[in-house]
């Protein structure tokens, strides 16, 4: 019986180390973090039709290009949607009980946007979630972080300003909203809540 427990300890310790030499590997993978970067890119220079080379269908709800390019174009103009500074940050790629990298990575930025309802701007905590399709990188989705502790998870260093502050729209920046829709907003629950 201690032999075999010998064994699957040194089976465990065998596939850890296997992980972490995986793991700077996985780090050292530049696509995740181009995707994001040529994403936005794209939707800041208003470039939809480019902007869909770095989204998967879930991101496009299945739609063609020029379909998705012109609805983009509708939300932006509607919403006079504008994208100021992007930071995109190194990604976090998976890495799967083998120790080999996975085909999935999150992806952090911070984003500098504003729109109708947010006309001096905010700063926004994203993270992305791209996969691989073959051998190119894709974005499958997008979250915007408002809880604190989920932000310092992926952005310790960064300042987070004031909710209020900032006049955070509750979605991201470059999707358009209507003009009769207002905003309430609990800061410390990071949930908001839209009536017209």
């Amino acid at each position: 019986m201690k032999g075999l427990i010998a064994i699957l300890l040194g089976l465990c310790a065998l596939t850890a180390s296997a992980a972490d030499a995986a793991a700077p590997a996985c780090a050292e993978d530049s696509g995740p973090r181009a995707a994001v970067e040529g994403f936005m890119h794209a939707m800041k220079a208003r470039k939809f039709d480019e902007a869909y080379n770095f989204v998967t269908a879930t991101m496009t709800d299945g739609r063609p290009r020029e379909e998705w390019a012109a609805l983009q174009k509708k939300m932006f103009d509607m919403g006079g949607v504008r994208i100021g500074a992007v930071d995109v940050r190194a990604g976090r790629r998976e890495i799967l009980s083998d120790g080999t990298c996975g085909n999935k990575a999150w992806v952090p930025n911070v984003l500098r946007a504003g729109d109708v309802l947010n006309t001096e701007g905010s700063t926004e905590f994203e993270v992305y979630t791209v996969i691989q399709e073959g051998s190119t990188w894709k974005i499958d989705s997008q979250e915007t972080l408002f809880d604190e502790e989920k932000i310092r998870e992926w952005f310790p260093e960064d300042e987070i300003p004031e909710f209020g502050a900032t006049r955070r729209s509750p979605v991201p920046s470059w999707i358009a909203i209507p003009r009769d829709l207002k905003f309430e907003s609990d800061a410390k629950a990071g949930q908001a809540t839209a009536t017209r």
